[in-house]
């Protein structure tokens, strides 16, 4: 599965880009066990949730570790420092890696309640 992702490059740049974390088939429920994809996105750490009002402007920062982050309502914005702006719905993830560099701004553009998702450090 393809994740959307933000990242820092060997100059400290941030950028969105795409995490390719490898799915395989597994059976789901009980019999008659219907097939999907499920991907193992590594070993989880924490997770919790949170709420930001309207208008929360953070500026630049990286990532304390790598996580997901999942809307879970509302509307938010996020920059990386090579001026790229993405918006992000309920139900959209952004797998946050940035842990080095000039890092990303993160901006609420109606009031947003995430969801993050923290991975151990590989």
């Amino acid at each position: 599965m393809k994740f959307p992702m933000i990242h820092a490059d060997e100059l400290g740049e941030t950028h969105f880009g795409v995490q390719d974390i490898p799915d395989r088939e597994i059976a789901m429920g009980p019999p008659p066990n219907p097939m999907g994809q499920m991907s193992d996105c590594g070993a989880v750490t924490t997770m919790c949730v949170f709420s930001v009002p309207t208008g929360t402007d953070a500026p630049a920062h990286n990532a304390p570790q790598p996580y997901i982050v999942i809307v879970l309502s509302g509307e938010g914005e996020v920059v990386a420092s090579d001026g790229e702006a993405r918006r992000f719905h309920p139900g959209e993830v952004l797998f946050c890696n940035d842990l080095t560099g000039k890092g990303h701004v993160t901006r609420a553009i109606t009031d947003v309640i995430l969801a993050f998702v923290n991975r151990a450090k590989s």
